[in-house]
């Protein structure tokens, strides 16, 4: 088996995520990967790649392209290894083998291009149309979306130090968290869709991967769908049509998008990050391309 070394990007990641429990998961990383490719006849086949939590290494088994990917041990991998045998295939990526603790995945090797290659209009409907293939009903046991709005709510008061932003954008993100604690959809959402988890693929066109796997409304995926574009775009027109493309109200899209920009842009500015463009969240925030400035 050819070696590899894990990626920096990663190791800063995980060690940043998941501290002590992250540099000893990085350790054995090397091991818990012979391991996996031992148990199912694989042999690397290329570089690792990586996102914040998981090495993805391309890998071939009986002449036959795939992909392990391992994960730092947490409950999103059993969630996302349940959505992915639900979904068999059906518009996200195919599972082929699972390990006991269901933090190592096979899976049907897609890309390298993604949706981020795509005009952003296009990419957009591309995404609403798989979030509409992925609402099918959610098996039982699925997490809801409703179960997490109390988390999210909780998050939210932590982080709205006044004069971050104007009390009325953050009790409107207030409203929305409370009206989907009362969400009662009865179909599966990705709840991380975005550009970069929408791979090129030969079985589908597209097919997306890492599924966190919610039962609840498709229109929460409309911002990580629509926030990674730049502040010139349209972005009231591009959650209209993720909105008509996924068959969600736009209008509770549009406060989805709202209610998570407003997270983002607090949690942001506490920890100095830049998941997302400033002026994109302020737009998001707002309801206005570009965003309209506010006293500070």
């Amino acid at each position: 088996m050819t070696r590899f070394a894990v990626p920096p990007g990663l190791a800063v990641a995980v060690r940043r995520r998941e501290g002590s429990a992250g540099e000893a998961w990085l350790r054995e990383l090397p091991e818990l990967a012979a391991a996996a490719c031992a148990r199912w006849g694989c042999r690397i086949a290329g570089a690792p790649l990586h996102g914040e939590t998981a090495l993805v290494l391309p890998v071939e088994r009986g002449g036959q392209a795939a992909a392990l990917k391992v994960s730092f041990p947490h409950p999103r991998c059993a969630e996302e290894a349940a959505a992915l045998e639900h979904f068999d295939g059906a518009g996200v990526v195919r599972l082929l083998a699972v390990s006991e603790d269901r933090a190592a995945l096979l899976l049907e090797r897609v890309g390298p291009a993604t949706l981020e290659t795509v005009r952003a209009e296009e990419a957009t409907e591309i995404a609403g149309e798989l979030a509409r293939r992925l609402a099918v009903p959610a098996p039982a046991g699925t997490r809801s979306l409703a179960s997490t709005a109390g988390p999210w709510l909780a998050q939210l008061e932590q982080l709205a130090a006044p004069g971050l932003l104007p009390t009325r954008e953050v009790d409107r993100a207030r409203e929305l968290i409370a009206q989907l604690a009362d969400d009662r959809t009865a179909t599966m959402l990705h709840a991380d869709l975005h550009f970069g988890n929408v791979l090129r693929a030969e079985r589908e066109p597209w097919l997306a991967i890492d599924l966190i796997g919610w039962r609840g409304t498709a229109a929460f995926d409309a911002f990580t769908v629509v926030a990674k574009t730049t502040p010139t775009r349209d972005l009231a027109r591009l959650i209209t049509r993720f909105s008509n493309a996924a068959q969600v109200d736009p209008g509770l899209a549009e406060r989805c998008c709202q209610a998570r920009a407003v997270t983002a842009y607090l949690h942001q500015e506490h920890v100095g990050g830049e998941w997302f463009d400033r002026d994109v969240l302020l737009a998001l925030i707002s309801g206005t391309s570009p965003p309209r400035p506010w006293p500070r």
